[in-house]
């Protein structure tokens, strides 16, 4: 199922757009015709690093009627491969994902646990507890955005001139930091940022952090892997309030690389917009205004 697309390890368009609708209530239901309705405009990419001979992250998304699905895995290094660990969690993610999606049955975050914890299974069989990837995925419903994570991805969020993490880093690094020892921050290349508290295949009952948020208009998603871990906050917003998706993904990564990173990088990025927040595109289409979008200008 899951394969190399001209070597990227990725599932799904590069870029695309997706009307982020209510369903029909009813047959010959106006479901999609509220003139309010969010619309998510996103692009993905991931590239090989120096550290390993493949690429062992994988990432996919998966457009359909009124939501998206956005996952980022990331094989671990040092375990019995780790490309083949990543392909295994997004392969059940995508399939258990597609088989409950019509109907929709439950809640998005009972959805999104459920389908992890089969991707958590399908990584424990298949290497019988000696292959390891994380896994954050992402799924932008009509409303809100729903994520259920596992290990050393993120997702972050910009807002307001203000990017925030909203994942936990599942590694010794952020262990340490929270009882005030060195941080990641302050040790780049503290060996803890590579050792994994949690992760999927290392046992078959699992811990997952899960969050849910009500999407607005304006709000920028980045959903990566560490790789990118070496720009800061700052470099961050600069690409974001300058490039529009696909042109954005490709700046965090090559900044990444310059900045000296030399992991697997995968990034997602998702811009959620309005009809009326359409209207403030140039006529190139690839530049944000940010003066009323976002508010905080760049850093």
């Amino acid at each position: 199922m899951f394969g190399e697309t001209n070597g990227t390890r990725r599932v799904g368009p590069v870029t695309g757009r997706v009307g982020l609708t209510e369903p029909p209530p009813r047959p010959g239901g106006a479901g999609g015709d509220d003139p309010s309705a969010l619309v998510v405009e996103f692009a993905q990419r991931t590239t090989a690093g120096s550290l390993h001979a493949a690429n062992e992250d994988a990432i996919c998304c998966r457009p359909s009627a009124g939501e998206a699905l956005f996952a980022v895995a990331d094989g671990v290094g040092g375990h019995e491969d780790g490309a083949v660990a990543s392909a295994t969690a997004l392969d059940s993610l995508l399939e258990t994902w597609g088989a409950g999606a019509t109907p929709r049955q439950g809640s998005p975050l009972k959805r999104l646990r459920g389908a992890v914890e089969r991707a958590n299974l399908a990584v424990y069989d298949a290497g019988q507890a000696r292959m390891r990837t994380t896994l954050t995925v992402s799924v932008l419903g009509p409303r809100t955005v729903t994520t259920a994570h596992v290990g050393d991805c993120r997702l972050l969020l910009f807002r307001d001139g203000t990017l925030l993490q909203l994942t936990d880093d599942h590694n010794l690094a952020a262990r340490s930091a929270r009882y005030g020892l060195p941080s990641v921050t302050d040790l780049p290349d503290d060996p803890g940022r590579r050792l994994l508290t949690r992760s999927l295949g290392q046992d078959p009952y699992l811990r997952i952090d899960t969050l849910s948020l009500r999407l607005r208009p304006g709000d920028i998603y980045v959903q990566c892997s560490d790789g990118l871990a070496t720009l800061s906050g700052a470099d961050i917003i600069r690409v974001l309030v300058r490039h529009a998706p696909i042109a954005a993904a490709e700046r965090l990564i090559e900044l990444a690389q310059q900045a000296g990173g030399r992991d697997d990088m995968s990034v997602q990025v998702m811009w959620v917009s309005s009809p009326a927040l359409r209207q403030r595109f140039d006529s190139s289409g690839t530049t944000l205004q940010q003066s009323e979008v976002l508010r905080g200008g760049v850093v």
